[in-house]
């Protein structure tokens, strides 16, 4: 038996040394390792490293050529695929220590059908792993339907694929996860940690991808339901293997309660609540009417809801560690906090009465260590709403698990029904109810915009184990680039240019687009690119009525100016052999403001649309505003596609209004809806949100697929000094580029002047310039940066010039300023 424990032991220390759990935190981007300096899979190490999923032999070597055994490799899939670990009364397998991590990740795949052991049980983690076993695994965790595909002759060496193995080596050649080289698989050859690497890279943009898309609609939903009723609550979400774990979330208990699978039952009183459906890391609001009536015997669910039994739970909170970290912390707001509403000596795990207030500092993540794995099926935390003082309830609740404290899943969200402007008094426990998650830590998380007020924290779980494995979304996904970038239009210099108040100041020419296309020196000569991308705005201040946007259109595809303008501009400077190239484009969609009552009408014969709530309705009024917004896209489509443009590429479209305002109602579903319009088509979706703007944070729940910060370093006066560092310490946390900033004040004003290269110089010593970074620029509402290129000043011109230098990598700050 001696050595079956030393193997185990073994087992346990490469299955630490492999996932990292210190070494492979999140957001450490450079791992150190030397040895994959030439490997093929280095990009994939280094990506996972970076997410905490995986690490090296030490902390110099990975072994990219070093074999993986089944049970690591196990690991690693499960870990990729949100597969949560289980620990059974009854453990299948005999070779593992039950209490053990490793053993619950094996235990979560053996329950999915994915992983089978021997005739006695045994797991056999430390064999070797063949190629095609490691297809198998794949193929069993994967594929929808058995599929009787053959290999077809693909591969010179398919007569060495073992029988039980052809249907998993045809599935993964076709979904391109791994592939063979020389004409073969070499299905007998043993998976490497490099091979293994790559494939588990693929998988996880695979899976994140999955994630998104996980309810296949998320515009809000409406349901009457009367008092003791019972109904399930559809989330309708896309049963792809494996299928992403239900969470249910509720913003007063007192209105009800969620069962397993997904049954509301709603309490005795009348009223409204709003739930929240979950999957992956999509969601949708429900917003349910409880009346005071009686439900029929036939009402959809009824049945079926009586039925669920609620098993006993135990609060597991009043035994956990918690702590509270700050988003972004702030010494001031931490000192103020903690003297004003430091909140009951027992923490948040208090029953009591008293609030613990959180000021600004973006937001709080409450990490709860339970000390220990533990079956958890619900989370609740109760907020308060103080109007009058400052005090908001936050705009949702996310919840989130993980098995080491390092690598976190997603629970899901609770949204709630309160307006920040409602001037009552009140609170409201938001509380997210799902399926039994094994798991040992625990990370609730909320926005902070002014002060929030919280107390009540509550964790129940079973008292017993759990057989059936959660699947969950990977919550700290987060690429090593430190700027969001896509891949297939590779933007890297965006400039804005505003269109379409028909005054001269933002009407373009080819001659204008002329030196914004391509730089252009002194005598005239055209030696090198400028900006690669242009992104066109309507001018500020333009209504949100269909003639208003009709004229702007109008506009912007007028013959001799704004875009055919630029494509005569980028057809001149392609003549010269060495700066060819189209240029690309971004076009937006105006925003359909919410107080505008008499939009237009969309057809012929029909009524006029109200953007307004108060107007048209809640439910009506978001009707409208996206219907107004699918309208003109579309327009906007069909006139890009006659103008039939050949040096022009259109790589997206950008969201016009600079943050999320939480006091319009629907505004996120609003946005997301816009999202699968525009991604539907394959196209980005950009937005630039000011310096603490609303929503910036969680800018991928929004659809959008590149986000800029602004500083509002340049833009905003009486900025303090690290207004830059900090804005761009945001952008790589939460993997947003920058915007910087210009206008004509830099031409007439020597405060601007120096301010303008304060910013230039700062950000160059930040990194953010060259040919490799990708940033936005805003130069006015005017053709200001036009102003400085044609200026007689030296010092003027030399504003242009340098914004040259600063695109091309060759800018130095040798310019002083105060």
């Amino acid at each position: 038996m001696k050595w079956r424990w030393l193997f185990l032991c073994l087992f346990l220390l490469f299955f630490l040394t492999f996932m990292g759990q210190a070494a492979g935190a999140p957001g450490f981007s450079d791992p150190g390792f030397q040895d994959i300096e030439d490997s093929f899979a280095r990009e994939d190490i280094i990506e996972l490293s970076g997410q905490g999923i995986i690490s090296g032999l030490s902390p110099v070597q990975f072994g990219p050529g070093e074999k993986i055994n089944r049970g690591h490799f196990c690991l690693l899939l499960a870990r990729v695929l949100g597969i949560q670990p289980v620990f059974p009364e009854q453990p299948l397998f005999s070779d593992l220590p039950r209490d053990s991590a490793g053993a619950g990740y094996l235990e979560a795949l053996a329950g999915l059908g994915i992983l089978t052991g021997t005739g006695d049980n045994r797991a056999d983690a430390d064999k070797p792993l063949t190629r095609q076993d490691a297809a198998l695994l794949l193929y069993r965790a994967l594929a929808e339907k058995t599929d009787p595909a053959s290999l077809e002759g693909r591969y010179a060496d398919e007569s060495q694929v073992s029988p039980y193995a052809v249907e998993g080596v045809a599935f993964i050649t076709r979904q391109g996860l791994m592939a063979g080289y020389d004409g073969c698989f070499h299905p007998q050859r043993e998976l490497t940690r490099a091979e293994a690497a790559v494939l588990a890279g693929r998988l996880l943009k695979t899976r994140q991808g999955q994630a998104l898309t996980a309810l296949p609609v998320i515009s809000p939903q409406y349901l009457e339901i009367c008092t003791a009723e019972t109904r399930k609550i559809e989330s309708g979400a896309v049963q792809r293997k494996p299928a992403f774990t239900v969470a249910c979330g509720l913003d007063d208990p007192g209105a009800g309660r969620f069962a397993p699978g997904g049954f509301f039952t709603a309490g005795q009183r009348a009223g409204k609540v709003t739930l929240t459906v979950n999957a992956g890391s999509a969601a949708f609001p429900v917003y349910a009417e409880i009346k005071d009536c009686q439900a029929g015997e036939n009402s959809p669910g009824a049945s079926a809801g009586m039925a669920q039994k609620e098993e006993e739970v135990v609060e597991l909170a009043r035994e956990a560690a918690c702590r509270v970290v700050p988003q972004e912390p702030d010494a001031g707001f931490q000192e103020r906090e903690y003297r004003l509403y430091a909140g009951p000596v027992e923490g948040l795990a208090s029953s009591g009465e008293t609030w613990t207030g959180f000021l600004r500092q973006g937001g709080r993540d409450i990490i709860i260590d339970l000390r220990e794995f533990r079956p958890v099926t619900q989370v609740s935390l109760e907020f308060k709403q103080d109007a009058g003082s400052g005090v908001f309830i936050p705009e949702y609740l996310q919840g989130e698990v993980s098995p080491d404290g390092v690598l976190w899943y997603q629970l899901g969200q609770v949204r709630h029904g309160v307006e920040p402007f409602e001037p009552a008094v009140s609170s409201r426990n938001l509380t997210l109810t799902f399926p039994p998650v094994t798991t040992r830590y625990i990370k609730l998380s909320f926005p902070v915009e002014v002060w929030v007020f919280a107390r009540n924290i509550s964790v129940k779980g079973y008292p017993g184990t759990t057989e059936q494995p959660a699947v969950l979304a990977m919550a700290n996904y987060r690429s090593s680039q430190a700027a969001v970038q896509a891949p297939e239009a590779d933007a890297r210099d965006i400039l804005l240019v505003y269109t379409g108040s028909g005054s001269g100041e933002d009407t373009w020419s080819a001659q204008d687009f002329l030196p914004v296309v391509a730089y252009q020196d002194a005598t005239g000569k055209l030696s090198g690119r400028m900006f690669d991308t242009l992104l066109f705005l309507p001018y500020h201040g333009m209504p949100a009525t269909k003639a208003s946007w009709e004229a702007y259109l109008e506009d912007l595809f007028a013959p001799g100016k704004q875009l055919p303008a630029l494509e005569e501009a980028v057809a001149k400077v392609n003549e010269i052999d060495a700066l060819q190239g189209k240029e690309k484009v971004i076009l937006t969609v105006p925003y359909p403001d919410e107080k505008e009552k008499a939009f237009g009408s969309l057809e012929e014969g029909k009524g006029v649309l109200s953007f307004s709530e108060e107007d048209a309705g809640r439910e009506q009024a978001l009707e409208n505003r996206f219907a107004a917004v699918r309208w003109y896209y579309e327009k906007m489509m069909e006139r890009w596609r006659e103008a039939g443009f050949k040096h022009l590429e259109l790589i997206g479209i950008y969201w016009y209004k600079e943050y999320m305002d939480q006091t319009i109602s629907a505004e996120k579903e609003l946005v997301q809806n816009v999202a699968r319009l525009v991604r539907a088509r394959g196209q980005n979706f950009y937005w630039i949100p000011f310096y603490g703007a609303q929503g910036y944070e969680e800018w991928r729940s929004y659809g959008f697929t590149h986000v800029f910060l602004q500083p509002n370093y340049y833009a905003v006066e009486d900025q303090p000094e690290e207004r830059m560092v900090r804005a761009v310490e945001l952008a790589r946390r939460y993997q947003t580029g920058i915007e910087l900033e210009y206008d004509e004040k830099v031409l007439s004003n020597r405060y601007y002047y120096d301010l303008f290269y304060k910013q230039l110089n700062r950000a160059h010593q930040l990194g953010l310039d060259g040919e490799d970074e990708t940033n936005a620029y805003f130069a006015g509402l005017k053709k200001a940066l036009l102003d400085a290129f044609s200026s007689k000043s030296p010092s003027i011109r030399a504003v242009y010039d340098d914004f040259y230098r600063w695109i091309s990598g060759t800018y130095t700050p040798d310019r002083e300023v105060p």
